[in-house]
């Protein structure tokens, strides 16, 4: 195909992109990857028994005044584990601040898991 100014051109198909060649406008559609399961760390074991106690160490971020990797410890029973989410029975703590509460942890905050024996029976 030529134009009035013998300036060869592409035909109109070859210039179109995929989105537009199939109806859809290139503006009103965005280009969305495909999706990409998330990322988990190789250190953590495909299965971990229901019931059992362990402290979870998750990444907190960069601390904004010091400039240093900040973690956040968690410590329950494990009361399911799918490969991307522990759900976590939260012990309440040793001086009775904090209730025990349920909490959900993706794999990809992970950075150490560990067990923990059963605390000892209080004395009365």
């Amino acid at each position: 195909m030529t134009s009035s100014d013998d300036t060869p051109r592409l035909p109109s198909h070859a210039t179109r992109s995929p989105l537009e060649a199939n109806g859809a406008a290139h503006d009103q559609a965005e280009h969305v990857p495909p999706r990409i399961p998330p990322y988990i760390p190789p250190h953590i074991p495909s299965k971990i028994p229901q019931g059992a106690r362990i402290v979870v160490r998750t990444d907190a971020g960069i601390d904004e005044r010091t400039g240093r990797r900040t973690y956040r410890d968690f410590l329950g029973h494990v009361v399911s584990w799918d490969g991307t989410t522990l759900v976590l029975d939260r012990d309440p703590s040793a001086d009775g601040r904090r209730a025990a509460e349920r909490v959900r942890i993706h794999a990809a905050q992970i950075v150490r898991l560990k067990p923990i024996p059963e605390r000892r029976a209080r004395r009365a």
